[in-house]
């Protein structure tokens, strides 16, 4: 039979209640020459903001401790051996998922641009993008879509809005407003008189 290897005990250092007192008062010195953390991999736009916003370097940390410890919990489950492919393939996309939230969040810290669709400890708070530059139709009206912020007239375009009601300048000798009701194109093209 082979000898189990044992592993050799260490021995403590014995030290006096002078000397610790010493190495404390050391320690507080080094503590105080440390300069404080410069984030140079975070963008200035985040660490501006306060600590109770909701995208604040605080938050967004917080948000990514606690999908990497979901991470490992789904991992740890994925590779239990008492559970069915489904369970297994279920808790392997769980995982893939929060990994890749945390890729959003830390590409947040470096850039201030939020690229996911849902943001928040649990992914519960869905982020409204923001129209930077706006497209035109050729008789000059702009293109906007439901549920994005337009910075010109200051709110998120939702169904029931129509432009008019911004007062933009328009020419309204030639607008023709939209028809609401669904007409199929066919019906107008394909008639008798040809």
């Amino acid at each position: 039979m082979a000898r189990e290897k044992t592993k050799p005990i260490k021995k403590k250092r014995k030290i006096s209640e002078e000397q610790k007192e010493k190495l404390r008062k050391r320690l507080e010195v080094m503590r105080a020459k440390k300069k404080p953390a410069e984030y140079k991999n975070i963008s200035k736009k985040v660490l501006a903001l306060p600590d109770d916003d909701k995208y604040s370097f605080k938050n967004v940390k917080e948000w990514i401790k606690e999908s990497k410890e979901q991470v490992a919990s789904f991992g740890k489950t994925a590779r239990n051996r008492g559970i069915t492919p489904q369970e297994k393939q279920k808790a392997l996309n769980a995982a893939e998922h929060k990994k890749a939230y945390i890729r959003y969040c830390e590409y947040y810290l470096k850039t201030s641009d939020w690229i996911g669709m849902f943001s928040g400890k649990e992914e519960n708070n869905k982020a409204i993008p923001r129209c930077v530059a706006l497209a035109y139709y050729p008789d000059g009206t702009p293109k906007r879509s439901v549920g994005v912020f337009y910075p010109d007239i200051n709110m998120v375009w939702t169904k029931g809005l129509d432009e008019s009601e911004f007062g933009l300048e328009r020419d309204y000798a030639n607008y023709v407003p939209k028809n609401p009701a669904t007409v199929a194109i066919t019906d107008k093209q394909f008639d008798s008189s040809l």
